[in-house]
């Protein structure tokens, strides 16, 4: 502290100034405070000093200007002296370090703001129930502030029953020392639904004595939403808002694993899984567009939830649906899907001014204590047996029901596909294919044979299967062009090892003619290869070059432009033959099988070769019989006039022992 007179005199100062700035006594008292303070500061503090010296108490806080106190905050009291009169005779100035209270409330400030800005509601409750302190995001819940809220019972604040249901036990919890955590799902002051996270945790004094518990709410509506989508995403189809194929299988296992401990033998425990495949999805996207049938698709599951309200309802994916029928045997399961078939046949679909009529294939699969006879099934096993089961629908004509039997000739075709498919995409994997040809000859005295290059699938022995259904498998399932693209390039890479004059010929699959893909990698494989003209021929099937009509004769063109002849197989067995064969530049016919068995006994049979053979001999194209299996037979046909003949009287397959060249050295 210093003391100075109306005259601005230093008089007295007290021990702590002059400990504080290391100055004698002597060197303060009697000096003007001009000089004390220096001119600038003594600029700066003399309206402090005026209004003191006019009675008026004053107080400010700055930054220290002089000697030991430079660079710390001080707080600054001017007070008025008086005489024993009332007159104002001096002045005291007293001195605060207010450098750490100050940095302290800077801190609880901004430690307060944080507190009131941050979005999680906090609160201190104490164990008498009431609010002791809460922020306004915690407040702002019951559209309060929180000085309507500090002192008040935690029962009034909330609502009683609020209290009762959701407060009270873990608050008691709390203030018993544990942590506890717990959502409450309700509403704000405006109806708004909302979710929060509510955190409790004991607050304590010095001692450790539990005096109250700190409330951390945090606001977790959006974050509960978006969870509630990507789980909605997960087991939902976006398109028809109907369960997914995830979906269903989780509820098909609970019910397999209900049917498999079920003691009884009662209809309650019986149950069915039905899938559904529209049969003319394709064409109406083909004809109306995808958006239409998207709306197909929705007005379906529409219909199916009005036909079967009772049955677990999902969208596979595609225009695949599936039910889980549950309390019924296979005979109301089959009358529940025709009753299905039925009604979406008689439907039809209407987009714009036109009208589709739509089918059904449904399969069904009873699930019951036979099921699990031998080994429990999976909920895969289920659903396998049910696609097969509606495969078979399909394949019948579609718009109908097929029930899965395991001993059914129509589900063991299918099963047997599947495992000629399986067994397919493994040789393609593993490389196990191998090449065989049998020959075709000349009948008569004709000349120029040629070796048709025949596939054979190799077990894991490395033995050659029985051809079987492996092509058509392959064809239903799209693996066709990869399995003619491995015999092109096994061919190919074989010519430098084949005899100068032979004569090869390579079957291609109605897909690989409609791809245009395989297209681009025959003719690039040829022209890399460059065959001798005449060298190699293609067979192509009269259905597919139909079936893919300006493709084929765009793939016919580039291969007869590279020296390769052409080869219609199967001819005869559309109805359409003649009427087609003047559309495609073909070297050779080759007469479908069907035709030339019983050949010797069917003059029918006899007229249509011959017919062939004139038809063929007016476009300068020469005729194969396949299946000749008998001189006599191969006989008549040169007298019908049948250039080639192919079957086991000419020659069976064999194995074709021409290796690939190895690398040059």
């Amino acid at each position: 502290m210093i003391y100075f007179d109306t005259e601005l005199i230093v008089r007295a100062v007290n021990d702590a100034f002059l400990a504080d700035d290391r100055v004698a006594r002597e060197d303060i008292v009697g000096r003007h405070v001009s000089d004390l303070l220096g001119p600038s500061v003594f600029e700066t503090r003399l309206g402090q000093i005026k209004a003191a010296l006019n009675g008026e108490e004053t107080c400010i806080v700055d930054w220290g200007q002089r000697g030991a106190s430079r660079g710390r905050l001080l707080r600054i009291h001017h007070i008025p002296v008086r005489g024993e009169g009332g007159d104002v005779v001096g002045v005291l100035v007293r001195l605060e370090d207010a450098t750490r209270l100050h940095d302290l409330e800077r801190r609880v400030s901004m430690l307060g703001e944080v507190f009131n800005q941050t979005a999680d509601g906090l609160a201190v409750i104490g164990t008498d129930y009431r609010y002791v302190w809460a922020n306004h995001s915690y407040t702002r819940r019951w559209n309060l502030m929180p000085d309507q809220v500090v002192g008040r019972a935690v029962a009034e604040i909330v609502g009683t029953r609020s209290y009762m249901e959701t407060v009270l036990i873990p608050l008691s919890r709390c203030f018993c020392g544990e942590n506890v955590a717990f959502e409450d799902v309700t509403s704000t002051f405006d109806g708004t639904p909302a979710r929060f996270a509510i955190r409790l945790e004991p607050f304590r004094d010095e001692n450790g004595t539990i005096i109250g518990a700190v409330v951390n709410r945090r606001d977790v509506s959006d974050v509960a939403a978006m969870i509630e989508r990507i789980e909605r995403h997960e087991t939902e189809d976006a398109l028809t808002g109907l369960p997914n194929r995830s979906a269903f299988e989780e509820n098909l296992s609970r019910q397999l694993g209900a049917v498999a401990t079920c003691a009884c033998d009662t209809q309650e425990c019986l149950s069915a899984v039905m899938v559904l495949n529209l049969d003319d999805f394709r064409t109406i996207n083909d004809m109306a567009g995808y958006a239409a049938g998207d709306v197909l698709l929705r007005q379906v599951a529409r219909h199916l939830a009005t036909l079967v309200p009772d049955a677990y309802l999902a969208r596979l994916g595609g225009d695949d649906f599936a039910m889980l029928l549950c309390g019924v045997d296979q005979r109301t399961a089959v009358a529940l899907g025709e009753k299905i078939v039925a009604a979406i046949g008689s439907a039809g679909f209407e987009m714009g001014t036109a009208r589709y009529s739509v089918g059904a294939s449904i399969g069904i699969v009873p699930i019951d204590q036979d099921v699990y006879e031998g080994a429990a099934s999976s909920v895969s096993d289920v659903m396998k047996r049910a696609d097969r089961a509606c495969r078979v629908a399909r394949d019948a004509g579609g718009a109908r029901v097929s029930v899965y039997h395991p001993e059914d000739s129509d589900i063991l075709a299918r099963n047997e596909e599947v495992m000629n498919v399986r067994v397919i995409q493994e040789a393609l994997r593993q490389d196990r294919f191998e090449l065989h040809v049998m020959p075709i000859a000349p009948i008569g005295t004709g000349s120029g044979d040629y070796d048709e290059i025949l596939l054979r699938v190799l077990d894991e022995a490395g033995t050659p299967m029985p051809p079987g259904n492996f092509i058509a498998a392959a064809e239903r399932h799209g693996l066709m062009s990869r399995v003619d693209r491995w015999v092109v390039e096994a061919v190919l890479a074989r010519l430098p090892g084949v005899a100068a004059d032979a004569r090869l010929s390579v079957n291609l699959s109605g897909q690989s003619v409609g791809d245009a893909r395989f297209r681009d990698f025959l003719i690039e494989a040829l022209d890399a290869a460059a065959p001798r003209k005449g060298q190699i021929s293609f067979e192509i099937t009269e259905t597919s070059a139909i079936r893919s009509m300006e493709t084929a004769r765009d793939l016919i063109a580039a291969l007869r432009a590279r020296g390769c002849g052409i080869i219609l197989d199967d001819f005869g067995s559309g109805l359409s033959s003649f009427g087609y064969l003047r559309r495609f530049d073909v070297d050779m016919l080759k007469i479908d099988g069907s035709i030339i068995g019983g050949l010797r006994d069917d003059t029918v049979q006899q007229t249509i070769v011959a017919g062939i053979v004139a038809v063929a001999e007016a476009m300068s194209i020469r005729v194969v019989a396949e299946y000749v299996e008998d001189l006599e037979t191969m006989a008549l046909l040169g007298r019908l006039g049948v250039s080639f003949a192919q079957g086991y009287a000419i020659g069976r397959p064999a194995r074709w022992t021409v290796e690939a060249p190895g690398p040059a050295s």
